[in-house]
């Protein structure tokens, strides 16, 4: 017998709101020389993509 877990979402998936604090120091950090985009987004929980 196959046994398929299914996750149930409850409700709709809430946007996550940055304040601009949040936003400034992200932009800061992104513009240093020699970082690589990918680890500051990585640092703050970010997704690399966005």
């Amino acid at each position: 017998m196959n046994t398929i877990e299914e996750e149930v979402l409850l409700g709709r998936r809430r946007r996550r709101r940055y304040s601009v604090e949040f936003k400034a120091e992200v932009v800061a950090a992104c513009q240093a020389p020699e970082v690589p985009l990918a680890a500051i987004a990585l640092h703050h929980k970010l997704n690399a993509n966005l």
